[in-house]
């Protein structure tokens, strides 16, 4: 597995953990959702500028990617701060809590 393919898959797995969308991914790390959708689908090599802006986001969320390790793969941690972020996402189909209190 090339270290790229190693570096996306990992950022999409920990994508996953956190229970983001590509857009609220994009939004966290302020990168464009095309840029996003485009490395995660293998288009576009990410430039590390956006590597660096998605890795950031997802480990102020509690993730964190040991790359190579085992050798030739990545592992994923996710903390307990990141699988609370997890559990207090909306499910489909349910309002958030932002928009519960909003008046109609």
């Amino acid at each position: 597995m090339s270290q790229e393919i190693r570096i996306v898959s990992s950022l999409r797995a920990a994508r996953a953990a956190l229970g983001w969308s590509q857009p609220v991914f994009a939004k966290q790390a302020g990168v464009s959702l095309v840029a996003l959708a485009r490395m995660e689908a293998g288009m576009a090599s990410p430039r590390l500028s956006t590597v660096a802006k998605l890795k950031s986001a997802i480990e102020s969320a509690g993730i964190r990617i040991a790359d190579d390790y085992p050798p030739g793969g990545y592992t994923v941690t996710v903390t307990e701060a990141a699988i609370a972020q997890a559990l207090r996402r909306p499910v489909v189909g349910e309002e958030s809590p932002a928009l519960e209190n909003k008046a109609v």
